[in-house]
């Protein structure tokens, strides 16, 4: 069973979805300048992960969501020049681009309400 938490006091982390066109002509050097630039982006204060997806429907239309600890830890992240030399061969396989941002309200996790059920079943 899935567990849900409240993530709704403090502060929430952040997830920033990067909505992008990438040409089939130019999708394995998108995925090349990922490929490059991933690890260094996982060692950025405050990152806690992305992903990386292609549509099922229309194959030029991609998606990366990555989380962050908060806010802050993003924009300073996306202030730095760090990110837009790392970006920069990403975007230049792209013909549109648009970035939203949410802040992580409730999150659900697999094998959580198992362990939720073990502690009041011990209390």
């Amino acid at each position: 069973m899935a567990s849900t938490a409240d993530h709704t006091s403090g502060r929430s982390r952040l997830r920033v979805i990067f909505r992008l066109r990438v040409p089939d002509a130019e999708q394995d050097r998108f995925l090349d300048a990922y490929r490059r630039i991933r690890y260094q982006v996982s060692q950025v204060e405050g990152y806690l992960g992305d992903q990386v997806c292609q549509s099922e429907g229309d194959p030029e239309d991609w998606v990366i969501t990555s989380e962050w600890a908060s806010a802050a830890h993003f924009h300073a992240w996306e202030r730095g020049a760090d990110h837009r030399r790392l970006a920069a061969p990403l975007i230049a396989c792209t013909t549109a681009r648009e970035s939203s941002r949410y802040h992580v309200r409730l999150s659900t996790a697999p094998g959580a309400e198992t362990d939720r059920q073990l502690l009041e079943a011990k209390s």
